[in-house]
């Protein structure tokens, strides 16, 4: 089995600014979103908060403590205010008079909470001022199969493979999202289960946020996050379909690239993928009936999208000789009226002896065609792309 490596940590890209004269408060504060990886945390006192934010430095968001108001009149604060006018303000704040209240309303916050404050309720404040941020929107990459075992699967774990190999920073940044929730292949194909009830928290979707998160995540050794669960009754259940998207919210906010294993059966959440995602890896076979599968759900991805969808066609398991195919390029660019169709090599012995180790096909043999063929594409669609 493939152990876990819990010394990989998420990519810290959320800097928050938390100013307080309460040295408590911000020790216990920083520590608990600093626990949670994804943050960092910059703490100084209240008064600082009138200096503006620093041109190097700026935060995705400020938490900004006024504790009994006295801070608030400083005549510093209007022009202290202008300063963060761009960035999103969390206002805390104990017992007030009414001049004091009236001096928060002023500082357009965009959210007050009164102390002592629940931290979980001050987490779930900053992601959801945060996540509005055009800086940290992910890019969402999704893979769908024609049908099963056309082995988009095992595409899309290789592309966070391809992806977390360029740097730990990259590694921290991605995660795979897995979306059959009927087999959830991605965890069995690599051997790392996770056997979290999620019952509790489909019955009420509110309950996901950033810290139960980290508590539900599977972690590869290459580095990249997984989240995959059998469930099979999810589709059907009561809350199923709100779950799937904060989930694909929640993993959306945190981490630079997405990458959704997204079954072609029909479900409540497959059009609003398809709908979003930067780029569209549609992995098909070359029999018939694969084909005419790819071809429906082609089509359907440029009836939601028009011309503007960024989609790469697959066609997998290529034989790599001259009578071991039944349709040339040309034929399949006839069939999606699309030119440069990808293809990838037929190679069952690395790839029986990657499931059956439970390893990525890379790390059985970097140098395989197979590999080569993928490393080609991910090269071309991936690198330099949005992120």
């Amino acid at each position: 089995m493939n152990a876990l490596n819990t010394k990989i940590q998420p990519t810290r890209r959320k800097r928050i600014a938390l100013y307080s004269a309460d040295a408590r408060f911000k020790h216990d504060i920083a520590t608990r979103l600093d626990a949670l990886a994804i943050y960092d945390v910059q703490v100084a006192d209240a008064d600082a908060f009138l200096d503006g934010p620093k041109a190097d430095a700026r935060p995705s968001i400020v938490i900004f403590d006024v504790g009994d108001g006295q801070v608030l009149d400083n005549e510093r604060l209007t022009e202290a205010r202008v300063a963060w006018a761009s960035i999103p303000l969390i206002a805390l704040s104990g017992e007030l008079q009414s001049e004091h209240m009236r001096a928060v309303v002023r500082l357009n916050a965009a959210d007050w909470l009164r102390k002592p404050v629940d931290p979980k309720e001050l987490i779930n404040a900053v992601t959801f001022h945060d996540s509005g941020s055009e800086a940290n929107k992910s890019r969402v990459i999704t893979f769908v199969g024609a049908n099963g075992g056309a082995g988009a699967t095992t595409l899309a774990l290789s592309a966070a493979d391809y992806l977390s190999r360029k740097s730990a920073q990259n590694a921290a940044g991605t995660c795979v999202v897995d979306l059959d929730f009927q087999h959830a292949n991605c965890s069995g194909y690599l051997n790392i289960y996770n056997e979290f009830d999620l019952g509790g928290v489909v019955s009420n979707p509110n309950r996901l946020d950033v810290e139960l998160m980290d508590i539900i995540k599977l972690t590869h050794k290459r580095g990249f996050t997984l989240y995959s669960f059998e469930r099979p009754s999810l589709p059907f259940d009561l809350g199923g379909d709100q779950f799937v998207f904060r989930l694909l919210d929640l993993a959306a906010y945190r981490f630079d690239d997405v990458i959704i294993d997204l079954p072609s059966i029909e479900t409540p959440w497959q059009k609003t993928v398809l709908s979003t995602s930067d780029e569209i890896f549609l992995v098909f076979e070359l029999n018939v009936a694969s084909l005419r599968r790819a071809k429906a759900i082609y089509t359907r991805i440029r009836e939601l999208r028009g011309s503007a969808a960024n989609v790469t066609l697959v066609a997998n398991k290529r034989k790599r000789k001259l009578f071991g195919n039944h349709f040339s390029n040309s034929e399949l660019e006839k069939i999606f009226k699309m030119p440069h169709i990808k293809a990838v090599s037929l190679d069952t012995p690395l790839l029986s002896d990657a499931l059956n180790r439970a390893l990525l096909p890379s790390e059985v043999h970097a140098g395989a065609r197979f590999n080569k063929d993928l490393t080609s594409i991910f090269r071309e669609r991936l690198d330099g792309g949005k992120r």
